[in-house]
């Protein structure tokens, strides 16, 4: 399964993220471990940049040091870890699973990065269709997942909720949920559908995913399921 989560901080999306693949796992046989692990690339949104697992003896340092680079060379290592995530050695996987991507950077960059501004080098609204485009050139059975929340229920999840460190500012909630359901709506990835995580606890998010999800699953990973089931 080739798969994106995006959403605004504190919708959900890594919650059910992991949940996904605990289940996924369960359908297929494929590779499970606990958190920290994650099937998941989650590290596109700043200063969140460095995978979660394999590289903890630089992690901190790492997501310290990244706050203080210039915005013209965190537009070029945000540039290149995007466009790496689009090489042969993830793309011909069976699964490719990522939150965000270059989603984030179409919202967070012009906001808070001070890069891909409307207009400017690097427009990261521009680049995000250019992104789509390659997307189902090269991936195109990837499903396209907005995870969203209340502006109100965001709110409360920002001072009760455990959650990565991150740039996002409470009085712009509003604003960033327009811009992740205005990315949503302006891709070109035409498999794609939301989850609504304001009422809904995990497991009933989970099944909401995987009843929406049944219809895109390729003739491939049906295959990879059936064959787990027959074990």
């Amino acid at each position: 399964m080739k798969l994106i989560l995006t959403g605004c901080e504190y919708a959900g999306k890594r919650t059910l993220g992991r949940r996904i693949w605990k289940w996924w796992s369960e359908q297929t046989g494929a590779e499970y471990r606990d958190p920290p692990h994650t099937h998941f690339h989650d590290h596109f949104t700043v200063p969140n940049v460095v995978h979660s697992a394999g590289h903890e003896e630089h992690k901190e340092l790492s997501e310290k040091d990244i706050l203080n680079i210039n915005p013209g060379l965190l537009e070029h290592f945000q540039r290149f870890q995007i466009s790496y995530h689009f090489s042969r050695g993830f793309t011909s996987r069976p699964d490719h699973w990522l939150i965000d991507w270059y989603y984030a950077d179409a919202v967070f960059a012009p906001l808070y990065y001070g890069y891909g501004r409307p207009g400017e080098y690097g427009d990261r609204r521009v680049m995000a269709r250019h992104h789509d485009n390659e997307v189902m050139e090269l991936m195109p059975d990837t499903i396209l997942v907005l995870v969203k929340a209340s502006s109100e229920v965001i709110r409360r999840r920002m001072h009760n909720v455990e959650h990565p460190k991150s740039l996002f500012e409470e009085k712009d909630i509003e604003f960033v949920l327009a811009r992740f359901q205005e990315e949503f709506d302006n891709s070109l990835i035409r498999q794609r559908f939301a989850i609504d995580t304001t009422s809904a606890a995990v497991d009933e998010s989970l099944e909401d995913f995987s009843r929406k999800v049944d219809y895109y699953i390729t003739p491939e990973d049906r295959q990879r399921m059936a064959s787990h089931q027959a074990k």
